[in-house]
């Protein structure tokens, strides 16, 4: 296991980026440049390696995610600029939720900028963009990772594999907070020790300093909001 896995406080809120290195060179120069945390490129390297041979293209979605990046997100979708999905996967009507509502719809797929896991740098979504159809736009939503789905096969290979290079699904399962992630994978090493350190005074005190949709809403379930979908995740197995 790497040493001096720890997380200062601007990383483990997104708000610093020492902690991250450049994943590797997009394929293209228009694609996006990801970062991943230090510890966690020689693991997720050593797994692409694998799955390469096992003929599947281990790609990569997203990784690293700035508090910047996840308070636009966050506001996108509070504003109606982005669509909220259900627990379907289906848009819902923004403008018939009282702002509590809205809330907890959000979170549902969308973490609070601030405690968002991606801030952390070992935190990777997924996918093979090989196995999509021609003009097909992925979604990340479960149906395309289950059975039937265009990435079932690599879905069921990551279950085999995924533990023997230190990562796994934290939402895997549907525990009645963030809805099932099977794109959404975790080392381990770097994800257990930042989680015992992202407390609820630190994510109270974030989102009080942060420019967010929904502040005062947030603030009043914020108790909640830490127990039910920041800290509610599958165990490592």
């Amino acid at each position: 296991m790497p040493a001096n896995t720890l997380l200062t406080t601007g990383a483990l809120t997104g708000q610093a980026q020492s902690h991250v290195i450049a994943l590797s060179a997009p394929p293209q120069p228009t694609q996006q440049q990801h970062l991943i945390h230090k510890h966690a490129q020689p693991a997720f390297a050593q797994l692409q390696t694998r799955a390469k041979q096992a003929g599947f293209n281990l790609d990569v979605v997203s990784c690293f995610r700035s508090f910047e990046q996840q308070l636009r997100i966050w506001n996108n979708k509070f504003n109606g600029l982005r669509p909220i999905l259900d627990h379907d996967s289906q848009p819902l009507d923004s403008a018939i939720l009282s702002e509590e509502q809205k809330v907890f719809a959000i979170l549902r797929w969308s973490m609070l900028p601030g405690a968002s896991r991606h801030h952390w740098g070992c935190e990777i979504d997924v996918c093979d963009y090989s196995a999509l159809p021609t003009g097909y736009q992925l979604q990340l939503i479960p149906q395309e990772y289950d059975e039937g789905g265009y990435l079932a096969a690599l879905s069921t290979w990551l279950d085999d594999n995924i533990a023997d290079c230190g990562f796994y699904r934290p939402y895997r399962q549907d525990l009645g907070g963030v809805s099932r992630e099977p794109w959404h994978l975790s080392y381990l090493p770097v994800a257990v020790p930042a989680q015992h350190a992202c407390t609820l005074a630190l994510i109270t005190e974030t989102i009080r300093n942060a420019d967010i949709q929904g502040k005062a809403t947030i603030l009043a379930n914020i108790e909640q909001i830490y127990t039910q979908y920041i800290c509610n995740v599958a165990a490592a197995s």
